[in-house]
């Protein structure tokens, strides 16, 4: 991959390993710790997200609205 993306680019999932366009993708941006300027992108399917993380943390109401439009 040259870096490059546009909504018409699949991505990779972190938690299946299967792709995905990336406009359907969650993008999660993490930093190796708080002193870090530098990030990295990782994508998943937001259902896996969504499975994979613990109940008590609160998410954006984003997450939970119906993807069908």
């Amino acid at each position: 991959m040259d870096g490059q993306l546009n909504n018409n680019s699949e991505v990779l999932c972190c938690f299946c390993g299967n792709y995905l366009s990336l406009k359907d993708a969650l993008v999660l941006s993490i930093y190796p710790n708080i002193d870090s300027e530098e990030s990295q992108q990782l994508f998943s399917h937001k259902n896996h997200f969504i499975e994979k993380i613990v109940k008590s943390i609160p998410l954006h109401p984003d997450f939970f609205e119906d993807d069908t439009e």
